[in-house]
């Protein structure tokens, strides 16, 4: 097989990262840790996750667009960690209000398994409206 080639994208291209539960995470801490992302679509990502809010705070978020979303009964989870989830959310929220980037955090009805699919894509339509 041939070797992997690097994308040749065209010079304007934007690129979006984005998931769901952990893989949300996992793209906000891509977007703290590189600019190649022009925006952040986390739907019900694992904030709640130890330490994370002090990574947050101590790093830089690249993109100017992000887009957060949360169920409305994520926060009824029996573990304790876990049931952080909406404080830490909001402040996650409001650390890049402050910021000054374009985001919103966007409430669901329902728990953190509830149209998981739908929420995803409502994320990254979210964000390509903002491109």
């Amino acid at each position: 097989t041939a070797p992997c080639q690097r994308l040749a994208a065209p010079d304007k291209a934007q690129f979006l990262i984005g998931g769901y539960s952990l893989a949300a995470l996992f793209a906000l801490y891509a977007c703290y840790e590189t600019d190649s992302f022009a925006a952040c679509a986390a739907a019900s990502p694992s904030v709640w996750f130890p330490q994370w809010f002090d990574y947050a705070e101590a790093h830089t978020m690249h993109p100017s667009t992000i887009y957060l979303s949360l169920g409305d009964r994520e926060s009824h989870a029996k573990n304790k960690t876990m049931a952080r989830v909406a404080d830490c959310i909001e402040a996650q929220a409001n650390l890049l209000a402050d910021a000054g980037k374009t985001m919103t955090l966007e409430w669901n009805k329902g728990g953190h398994f509830k149209d998981s699919e739908k929420r995803t894509a409502r994320a990254f339509a979210w964000c390509i409206e903002q491109l």
